[in-house]
Formats: C-alpha cells, structure tokens, sequence
C-alpha cells in the first residue's frame, strides 16, 4: 500500500502548527494552550512517523530500507523546527523560573506585566525562531548578566521555607564545594553532573558489571573447596564469596610501594564485589561474617577473614579489646569501606571519624556531652507542654503497624523537638527520613561515580544542608548555646553547627530508627508474647532488639602496631599487613558470640547476660557504669537518650493486647478507646468479603482511594512550623468560583500552589465521574461484633475520639449528649405554658427543623425534640415521622431516642460545621484576607494561621462531598434538590452572632439558680465556650493596639485596605456594617472563634461514629443500627475530615512581622499561648469535677483553623 501523500500534505499543515506554537509561546508563555501548541506538533509529527513506517511501499522490511525512510524523515528537517520550538520553551520557563533555580516546592508565581526585562526576553526568543543556537547562546549569556535583576525584583517564588530566607542566604547553609563542578553556576555544574551521570553509567554497565560476570566465572573456576558450613548463604555463592575474600587478602599483603595501576583496579573490582555481598545480606550481615571467618578458621586456622579493604573479626573478646580497651584509631572509614568526600568534608572535626587521641575528640565529645545535656525536654520528666507536644508529634497507633517511614519521622521528630524545642517542616522530615533509608553518602567516591554521576550522593549531602538549615532555625536555644560554650572559641559556630547536624544525621538517623522499627515489629509479630515483656522492662527488651538488630553492623579501626602483629602472628606469619589497615569489628557477630551468651540466636529480653552487648560503643555494663571514670573511652554519648527514644516512640506505636496497662499512657481518653478495642474481635475472611460486596462500586472506589491519600496525610501531617506567610501576589486573584449551593468560593490556595499532585487529581476526576451508580443498599451486618470489627479492620485510620463514649444508648445517656456533646448549644430552658402535657419537661434540645424537608424512600424523616426534667434526665420525645410524643417505657422508646441522636448529628454536622463554620464564616474570612489585603499588611500576616489550607479544603468539599453524587449527597437521605433546599434554608435564616450569643440567654448559671461552679459541672459549655472566647478576643484586641497604636476603640484604623476588607466581611456575613474598633475586633474574634473553637465543637465526628448504634445518617423503620453502607460511607466521611492539621497550641511565632512592633507583639504572642495552655490545664482539670467531661473547646484539641 502507498502512502496518501495528499492526505499529509492537505489535512493538516505542520509547519503552520509549529508557528502557531512560537506565537502562543512568545505572547501567551502563562496560558496552557502554549503547552498544547507544543505537545501537538510533536504528536503529529510521532504520528506521520509511523503512518510512513506502516505505509510505506516497502517489499522487504530491513535495515537498508529504514535507513531510506530515516534520510526521507531527516531531509525534511521538520524534527529540528520541534527541537527549536522545545529549547524556547525550556528558555521561558527558565526564565521565569529564575534562571533555573527551583524553589523547595518547585513551583513558581509569574508576574505577568510586561517589564523591560521580559520585553528583552521576548526579542531573545524572537530570534531563537530565526537561529535557536544564536538565540539560546544570548539568552545563557543574558541570564548571568543583564536579566539577573528580573530574578532579585519581578520573579516571586513560593518556597515551603520561605520565612528561612535570611537563613537560607546564610554563607554556611550554602553546600560547600566537594567537587570542581560545584564551583561552576548552577545551568552549568547541572549540564556537568548529567554528562557524568551518563558516563558512569555507561561504565557501570558496559565494563564494571561485565567485570564483575568475568569475575564470577573466574571463581567458579578455579575454586577447589566443597562447603560444608551450616551458615552458608544463598544469595552470594560460596566459590564468589570465598575466592574473592583470597584476592583482597593478596592486595591487602601487597607492599605499598607495590601497588601499581593493576593493584588499584582489581581493588576497586573486589570493592564493588564487597559492596553488592553486603547489600544481598543486608538483613541478615551477621551469615555473611560468619560464612567468612568459617572459610578463614578451615583454610588458615584464624578468628580474622578479609571484608573489604581490610581485616575483620567476629571474636566478642577481640571485638571489645579493639574498641574499648585500646584507644581506636579511626579514618573515614564505615563499614569494609572508605565514605565519601561529601561526608568527609561536611564537617573538619567529626570525631566519628577521627583517632581516640587526636585533639578534636575530646572537644567534640565535651561538645555534644554539653549539647545532651542542655536539652530543654527530658523524657523522664515530662510536663504538660512536653506531653502536649509528643502527643501531636506521634499520635498513638494501635489499630495497624506503622510504616518504616512514619517510624523514621516520628523518631526523628522527638529528638529534634527534645533538643531544640521546636518542630521540622516537611521538607525537614523529608531529609531526615532520605538520611535514613539512602546510605549512598557513606559509599566511596568512584562508587557514587557509577551511580548516575553522584547524584545520590549530593542528594544526601542536600538533606544534610537542609537539615543543618532547621538547627539554625533554632541556634539561639538552650542546647546550641551550650554546645558553642562547650567550644570555648576553638570552633566556629559554622563548624558546631555542621558537627550538631552531622551527629544527628549520622549518629541520631539510621541507627535509632532503624532500631524502633525493629522493636515495633517484634511488638506485633507477637504482640501477646512480646507487648508485655516490653513493658515490664522497655529497655531490656530494647537491647536485646539490639543485640540481635543490624542497625549497627561493624565499628571500624585502623590497624595500630599491636593490631598488625596480632593479626600477623594469628596467620601465622604467613601474611604481612601494613600498619593503619582497615580492621572491621563485627558488632553483629561479637553479640551472637555462644561463649558469652548463652542460647545467642534466641530473643531473651530477660537474659541475665544482656549487659555485656557491645551496641554504642562499647559493653553495655560499662557504659551504665555510676563512676564515670570507669566508663568506655569512646562510649555513645546518645545512649540513655536513644533508648528513652525509641521506647517512647514504641510505646505510642505498641498493638493493643488483653494485657491492660494504665500507667502506659496519662491519656484518660485513649486508655477508655484501648479498653473499648479490647472487645472487639477480628473479622473473618468470609464477613470481609461478604460487606465488601455489598457495598456500591462508588464506595469501593472512594475507601480504596481514602487509603491511599490518608496515609500520604499521616505521613506528612502539616505543622505549624509549615505555616508560610503571604505570597508576593496580585490581590484579587485567586479563582472564585459559584457552587450549587449558591455560595461563591476561591479555589487556588496559596498554603498549596501547586494544588493536589496528579494521583489525587486523578483521584478527584475518577470520583466526582458521572459512571458511578447510585442507590441505597439497605443490607445490614449479621451482629454488632461483626459491625465493630468491620469498622476496626477496614478504617483503622480512625481519628482518634476526643471523647469515648462507653455509654451509648441509655437514657442518662441521652442528658449527657444534650448538655455535654456537639449539640448542646442549642438545648434551653422551656416556657411550661407552651408544654402543658410536659409538666416535668425543663429543658429540651429541638432537632425538629430537618422535618419539613423530603426524604428518599424507604428512609423515615428526620427530626425529633428530646424534653428533660430539672434533674437533666430525658423524660419524653417528640417523633416528627411519627408525629408523637414518645414517652420512656412506650414501644418506641429507644427508636425515638435513635431518631433524636441521628437528627442532631445531622443537623449539627449540616447547618453548623458545612454552612455556617465552612461556607458562610470561615469562607467570608479568606475570601476577604486575600482578595483586600496585600501580603505585606500587617493584619494579613496576623491572620495567616487561622486562614491555613481554608481554600483549598472549602474547594475540595465542594467539587468531592457536597457535589451531586458526592459522598454527603450519598450519606444522608435527602434527594440532591432536597439537599440543596436545606442549605438554602440554612443560608437564609443564618443571621451573624457573636460566639457567646450562641448559648441561649436561659442556659445562665443564673437563670438555672446555680453558681458558677455548680452549672459548670452539668452544662459546662457555657464556662468554657465564654473562657476560650475571651482568650482569643483578648489576643486580637491587644494586636490592633499594638500594631496600630490605637487606643480609641470607638474609632477604625485609616486603612484603605482594612476598609475594604471590612465591607467585603460584612457583605458576606450579613452585617449591616462595622464603624468602631471594637465591633472589628468582636468579628474577627469570632471569626477566628468559629475556624477553631466553634470548629471543633461540631467537626469532631469520631466521637459519635465508633459504634454503629449510636447514629444514623440515614433512619430506617424498626432499626437502630447503620447498615453496611451507610456505616462505611459516614466512616469515610470521618476519615477524611479528620486529616491532622496544625494545633493551635503549636509555634508559629515565625509569622510575627519583623518590624518595630515585633518585640510587642511577639509578648501578646506568648501571653495568648500561655492563657491557651493555662485553659487547657483548667479544663482538665475541671473534667475531673464534672459529671462528665467535655473537650471541644479544651485548646490541646483544636486546630489552627477549619483546614478539615
């Protein structure tokens, strides 16, 4: 068949596509249709490609007749027109991306005027169309030149760190030069690192791996012993393993004057081979030494064997004399081979690496001795900040085992916040857990030359700097100070500060981590066995996890004098080896040694011989020594701290087990949980699969698609310290947005610029996708146990209940929801005229509003009114599907009681958290801030916290949970038209009130005849709600007199911004309008109120989902139980609203304006935390006293705004 050349020369033009791309890239770079005018013409010229392969008139396809095609295809030089079109894109977005420097996030803001600099830009690309070489050698030279300034003045660009700036431009939180190329600009050392990055490559696959295949063959060839090892291994045969430890043993004798060209080349062939046995036993180092030494006892009759670039022994007693009875020499050496440069240089004097008696030991140990000591928190003296803190840097896990990586964070979130006080951001967390999985740093140079030209390495030695960067965050605490004392002016602070980071980097990372999650998956492997010996002694059960963990696999010296005869004559002076040899202390070998420990391959937490491990360097007896003097010259200064670690971590991961222990946490609330999952049996393969069919596929989707984006969250929860001021961005435009609920909201968040990654956008289109059925499965669970257990197993990301309710379903229980749970706030007195058949009635708590709106078949309306006696015990309740007045003891006592539950839930969860606190309130505060407020005004940075993520999470409930088919439209029963009635009726009658006006006037201690103290007791939500009110109002008022230096409250600020602001507030909340100081700062306290107090008073779900019994989002006739489906969709809903964001108890002091105001307002700053933390300790206390406690306005539970 012949190609229809009219078809490729008439349906379509390529040439003019390309055009029209260069004209969309020059006049259109921000539009996305500049991006298409790219990618299209290099998809249709794939295309015409392959139309010519496949059409072609070609009798026999080989390579003479491709090469014809290929010359067809070339002399049309439409391929370098694409190429051309490719290098002016890449030139605009380097251009404005800053010259090609990426911001930690990786994206940028454009500013879109037209400024001399981009006019110059857009000649540049005029003439890369005409000569793309011409055009990119101008633009390289121009970038470092002349449009240097657009990047310092125009360009604006979001960083994760952005209020490190300073610090980020501090000379020693720069990476320092390990290599030519790092000298060079940036385009440039870019360009030489990906030429290396394919030259060791190229060299790994084309010579070093078919060297190292010509090496295996040669040991199969020539190797003359048969095994007979019990400790043989699989992974590396014995020939390779044995044959190769012969040669290193060769060119360690080798003189070394002798030590030509061919001598280092088989060395660094035996060091890869070295390398990749290592990595093949990597769980299990211990079988590869002791295969080793076994070939060596046979063949030469000596406890040493070869490991790498030196000597290594097994021996328990040799180890010990070498690294605790002699003074270890030591190099930059780890494990059998030299580290690389980036580490070497990272610091002058890490003493890690550094002989026992050079001068800069004993400094740096005194160094790190002061900076342990120095700390500010002590895990064995814990005080309620402390606790606070730990609580919301690990949250207690009991339902599933962690992942590696959220062990890894939480280890190295404590010890960072134990030593400095404060928090790492994400970007932090995601160094520290990259110094813990990637080893590449402690490979040798030409190793990391193989892999991709050192980019591994550098990446590690970036996680060093950015890690070093969050130390100096911090250099003016306790510790630090300390530490640069310690140095007595012999080190700088740069050097302290590089040593700090390269201790908690190399010391603090893999070894303690990787330790934890050995011990938590002992803990659940056999959590009845294992979780309580952990508890009667954690740190036996730690060291003997240790002894038995690879975390610390060899301690290496160098060989001294004595060393090289010893080793000489245990050969039998068969070898002679050179003075400062390699030798490798097998730690892992030495602690399985069966003359010291008795049964060493058995876990024996109460061993009697446990103290005599060699961990952290040196025998565990020794270093736990009282007399000091006594103690291992070289023992790890970190060793009570590691262990107090990584028992707290365990502890806060350990499995739940029959095995009840109080004293295991201080929190009331989880140890009731702990007690409630005790009962709570495992589910079977058969009910698993049974409630999975059941439910519709959209459920299916959306559990499966929760899992994964909760577990990212958990992995990365946001913190405070994550908090990042106001982007340098044009006011006005930030995309707002009409919803179906006739609400107007943003939908780009500058907290997340980028928006959702990929997966969770695809996520989101695959979700809100019209493919999805709809209807209401009415299949309900065989037995409550089997209901509980399907609500462990499958959600047990849960959050974790601020309240556990254990009593569910009595009628106490009921006074208890009205007067201590989410909607009490609407329960009030009675006027008895209007109740006559009520004569007992008191108070009541009237859900009946939801009862005038249409529900789908077969479900019963909502709506029930719950009366209660002076004594706040329920006596009646009025059944609005019914249209009755249900009494105790009648037939439909406790389907009423159901009814009322399910109702208020409801509406609480409807009215007050979706529309009042979401859409209307929390919306209105956001919009207002950043579409009047530039980022430079102080009352924009000031509500910077309390606006965190609003956009983006208002965006996603509207487009993902209230959209038509969305998972509210699916939980509750109300047809979509219906739904959107409610929240029109909701947005109607909401009128604007200040939070204390939320209580009803007849809920007063005083209308009650009751003290203070009495009502707080019984309806403790009026002393609480008034406490938390008055602390945040009190925080504004101060603001406003400080930073505007005002002190007449009757008048406003002259502000043309602020006036602004103002209008748009009280256009969106009703207000008639705000002309005083004092009505302003009575709105944003409440404002700010309703994103966090208010917030978590009607957003905490999980209090009320635990059980299935104790709510209903959908009520069915005769049943007091969800079914499966409506049970799983209210889960999901939990699930996903109670991703943990920042506490408003956290740090975000860096937000204070650094201005004359500052040292003022950082004051009012600390006093507001106080007064919170004070609160916060009153209330606990104060619980105690109740009839029951209540914790949604407790500040230890509240978030920093409505960001869930």
């Amino acid at each position: 068949m012949v190609l229809n050349t009219w078809f490729l020369d008439h349906f379509y033009n390529l040439d003019t596509i390309i055009r029209i791309g260069w004209l969309a890239l020059i006049f259109a770079p921000f539009n996305k249709i500049s991006k298409y005018c790219i990618i299209l013409p290099t998809l249709l010229f794939s295309i015409e490609c392959i139309l010519m392969l496949l059409f072609r008139d070609l009798p026999v396809l080989n390579w003479i007749s491709l090469k014809d095609l290929l010359m067809t295809i070339i002399v049309q030089r439409k391929q370098f027109y694409l190429m051309d079109l490719w290098i002016a894109q890449w030139m605009v977005y380097n251009f404005y991306a800053g010259c090609g420097k990426t911001a930690s996030c990786g994206s940028y803001h454009i500013n879109k005027t037209w400024t001399s600099e981009r006019y110059v830009f857009t000649i540049l690309l005029f003439l890369t169309y005409l000569a793309a070489p011409l055009g990119l050698v101008l633009y390289i030279v121009g970038k470092h030149s002349f449009l240097k300034e657009y990047q310092k003045n125009v360009q604006n660009v979001i960083k994760n760190d952005h209020f490190h700036i300073d610090q980020l431009k501090h000379p020693f939180s720069i990476p320092h030069t390990v290599r030519f190329a790092d000298r060079l600009p940036e385009s440039l050392s870019s360009i030489y690192y990906f030429l290396l990055g394919i030259i060791g490559l190229t060299i790994l696959f084309t010579i070093v791996l078919p060297s190292y295949i010509g090496l295996i063959i040669y040991c199969r060839i020539v190797y003359k012993y048969s095994s007979s090892s019990l400790s043989d291994l699989k992974t590396i045969p014995e020939s390779v393993r044995n044959v190769t430890a012969e040669m290193r043993l060769t060119l360690i004798k080798t003189d070394r004057n002798q030590r030509r060209l061919i001598w280092h080349l088989k060395y660094l062939l035996l060091q890869f081979a070295t390398i990749f046995e290592y990595a093949s036993n990597y769980s299990e180092p211990f079988r590869l030494f002791q295969s080793l030494e076994e070939y060596f006892r046979k063949i030469y009759h000596t406890p040493y064997f070869v490991l790498g670039n030196g000597i290594a022994v097994n021996s328990y007693d040799i180890v010990k004399r070498y690294i605790q009875d002699l003074p270890p020499r030591k190099d930059a050496e780890l494990l059998a081979w030299e580290i690389s440069p980036s580490l070497e240089t990272f610091c002058d004097f890490t003493t890690v690496f550094l002989s026992t008696d050079h001068p800069d030991t004993q400094l740096g140990r005194k160094i790190i001795f002061q900076w342990l000591h120095s700390f500010p928190h002590n895990l064995k003296h814990r005080n309620f900040e402390m606790e606070l803190q730990l609580s919301r840097i690990v949250p207690r896990h009991m339902d599933k085992k962690p992942t590696k990586d959220l062990v890894y964070q939480a280890i190295g979130e404590v010890m960072f916040f134990l030593a400095t006080n404060g928090e790492l951001t994400k970007s932090e967390r995601l160094a520290y857990i990259s110094c813990v999985q990637s080893p590449f740093i402690f490979f040798p140079n030409w190793f990391n030359f193989l892999l991709n030209g050192h980019h591994f390495e550098r990446k590690n030695l970036r996680n060093y700097y950015t890690l070093l960067r969050a130390f100096l965050r911090y250099e003016n605490g306790l510790a630090l100070q300390a530490a640069f004392m310690a140095a007595e002016k012999k080190k700088s602070r740069e050097e302290v500060l590089k040593f700090i980071t390269v201790v908690f980097c190399v010391a603090g990372s893999p070894a303690p981590a990787k330790l934890a999650v050995t011990v938590i998956d002992r803990l659940w492997a056999d959590k009845e066995k294992n979780v309580p010996l952990f508890k009667k002694n954690p740190h036996n059960f730690i060291k003997e996890c240790a002894r038995l963990d690879k975390a610390v696999p060899t301690v290496n010296i160098l060989a001294t004098d004595e060393i090289v005869s010893e080793v000489e004559k245990s050969f039998e002076s068969k070898i002679q080896i050179p003075e400062n040899t390699p030798i490798h202390c097998s730690i892992v070998n030495a602690n399985r040694d069966k003359t010291v420990f008795e049964n060493p391959d058995e876990f024996l937490p109460d061993r009697l011989d446990l103290n005599k491990i060699l961990v952290w360097n040196g025998v565990e007896e020794d270093i736990i020594n009282p007399d000091q003097s006594k103690r291992p010259i070289r023992y790890c200064p970190g060793h009570d701290l590691s262990l107090d670690i990584v028992q707290y971590v365990a502890e806060r991961f350990s499995p739940v087990t029959d095995d009840i222990d109080e004293d295991n946490t201080n929190n009331k609330n989880e140890q009731d949980l702990i007690v409630f999952e005790q009962k709570i049996r495992k589910l079977t393969p058969i009910e698993e699969s049974h409630c999975w069919n059941v439910l519709d596929t959209y459920t299916k989707v959306v559990r499966l698609l929760m899992t994964i984006v909760i577990n990212e969250s958990n992995l990365f929860p946001s913190r405070a310290i994550d908090i990042a001021p106001p982007m340098h961005l044009p006011i006005k435009n930030f995309s707002i947005f009409r919803i179906d609920m006739a609400k107007f909201i943003p939908s780009w968040d500058e907290d997340k610029p980028n928006g959702s990654r990929p997966l969770r956008r695809f996520a989101r289109w695959l979700v809100n996708s019209n493919i999805w059925d709809f209807y209401d499965c009415l299949a309900g669970f065989d037995t409550l146990e089997q209901a509980l257990a399907w609500r462990s197993q499958i959600f047990p990301s849960l959050p974790l209940p601020n309240i556990v309710y254990t009593d569910m379903f009595s009628d106490e229980a009921m006074g208890r929801l009205a007067f201590f749970g989410c909607a009490c706030h609407y329960t009030q007195r009675i006027d008895k005229s209007e109740h006559p058949s009520l004569q007992n009635a008191v108070y009541v708590n009237d859900m009946t509003v939801l009862s005038i709106f249409r529900v789908r078949k077969p479900f019963e309306r909502y709506g029930a009114a719950a009366y209660f006696d002076g004594d706040f015990q329920l006596i009646a309740i009025y059944w609005c599907h019914a249209n009755r007045l249900v009494r105790k003891d009648d037939q439909f006592w406790e389907h009423a009681k159901y009814v009322w539950r399910s109702s208020f839930f409801a509406y609480v969860t409807i009215h007050d958290h979706l529309i009042v606190t979401h859409m209307i309130e929390c919306n209105a505060l956001v919009t207002a801030t950043r579409k009047y407020l530039t980022n430079g005004h102080p009352l924009r940075l000031f509500l910077q916290p309390f606006t965190y993520h609003t956009v983006s999470v208002n965006y996603q409930a509207a487009i993902s949970l209230v959209n038509r088919r969305g998972l509210v439209h699916r939980v509750w029963a109300f047809d979509y038209d219906e739904f959107l009635k409610v929240c029109d009726y909701i947005s109607m009658t909401y009128k604007f009130r200040l939070l204390p006006e939320y209580i009803p006037s007849s809920m007063s201690p005083e209308n009650n005849s009751k003290t203070k103290e009495q009502w707080d007791k019984v309806y403790p939500i009026y002393s609480d709600l008034n406490h938390f009110w008055k602390g945040i109002h009190k925080y504004v008022e101060n603001f406003f007199h400080i930073t505007f230096n005002v002190q007449d409250d009757d008048k406003l600020p002259v502000d043309a911004r602020m006036t602004e602001f103002i209008n748009e507030l009280c256009k969106q909340l009703g207000i008639p309008g705000i002309v005083s100081l004092k009505r302003f700062i009575d709105v944003l306290a409440h404002l700010i109120v309703s994103g966090t107090g208010m917030h978590e008073h009607v957003g905490q779900i999980s209090d009320y989902v635990i059980d299935p019994r104790f709510i209903g989002a959908k009520l069915e006739e005769g049943k007091e139980i969800q079914n499966i489906q409506t049970y799983t969709q209210i889960l999901i809903l939990t699930v996903v609203t109670g991703v943990r964001m920042p506490g408003l108890l956290e740090d975000w002091s860096h937000l204070i304006e650094r201005n004359q105001y500052y040292e003022k307002n950082l004051v009012n700053y600390e006093n507001f935390k106080n007064e919170l933390k004070n609160l916060s300790q009153d209330i606990d206390h104060r619980n105690k006293t109740r009839k029951y406690p209540f914790e949604s306005f407790n500040p230890k539970f509240i978030e920093c705004s409505a960001s869930v």
